[in-house]
């Protein structure tokens, strides 16, 4: 059998590091693109004792919004669960529907977490602190997701989780994946064309209700509103009565 030689102390400490990597895990934040998504692989790569997503635990994305709003900062969490495991990794990413970074991911507890990069997509992911090495059944970490700009379309996050036992090696622990659509929050043009009921009809009944939230007898939602502001000045008064029965006579 052929040996390695090392001719340069730096590869051996190099290939010594691997070595540590390989046999007891990535402790410090998994490789970059383990997350699941398109195109990518997950912990299973090393973590193989048990076949992805088949133990009774699993991992979630919470928080986060049921539309984005472009811009905004959100403030979503993982949790990775399996009971009687005892150590937890996990690494998280946002893609757009063509794969690319969608929005900004960003540490809120530095103690716990760090972010990698590669390919132009940043990953989140466990520090060593932030194994919780002995916490049993289940672990969860925070984070911040700026939405991207308008226009973006839906955004996704990929996550992988994974609920270890603590033998520090790579056995014995199980991986899940997970994924969250996020779409983007389209708002409808305003227009303001006095049809505050919605009847495909702008009559007598619109003039009451606009007069009824003039007088602040009835609570108008944003679209009423909207519809009522023919004069477009961002408030209702006696001008937009006016300009109601003008519509209506004409």
């Amino acid at each position: 059998m052929k040996c390695t030689r090392f001719t340069s102390p730096v590869f051996f400490l190099i290939y010594i590091g691997m070595l540590f990597n390989m046999v007891l895990g990535y402790s410090n934040g998994p490789p970059n693109g383990r997350t699941g998504a398109p195109g990518e692989s997950t912990c299973v790569a090393c973590h193989s004792s048990f076949g992805l997503n088949s133990g009774s635990g699993g991992v979630t994305i919470s928080n986060a919004p049921a539309e984005y709003v472009p811009g905004e900062i959100y403030t979503l969490a993982i949790t990775v669960m399996t009971s009687g495991q005892s150590r937890w990794g996990f690494e998280v990413c946002s893609r757009t529907d063509n794969l690319d970074q969608g929005g900004t991911l960003t540490v809120t507890q530095s103690n716990f977490t760090t972010t990698g990069s590669s390919g132009g997509i940043t990953y989140l992911k466990q520090r060593s602190t932030g194994t919780f090495n002995g916490q049993p059944n289940s672990a969860n970490w925070e984070f911040a997701w700026t939405a991207p700009e308008a226009g973006t379309g839906t955004i996704t996050l990929y996550a992988a989780g994974n609920a270890a036992n603590g033998n520090f090696s790579t056995s014995g622990d199980y991986i899940y994946t997970t994924f969250l659509a996020i779409p983007e929050l389209i708002e409808e043009e305003c227009i303001a064309d006095g049809d505050m009921n919605f009847d495909m009809s702008t009559d007598v009944l619109d003039v009451v209700t606009l007069v009824g939230g003039i007088l602040g007898n009835i609570d108008l939602t944003d679209d009423q509103f909207c519809a009522g502001d023919i004069n477009g000045d961002m408030s209702l008064d006696v001008l937009d009565v006016v300009s109601m029965v003008g519509l209506i006579i004409n």
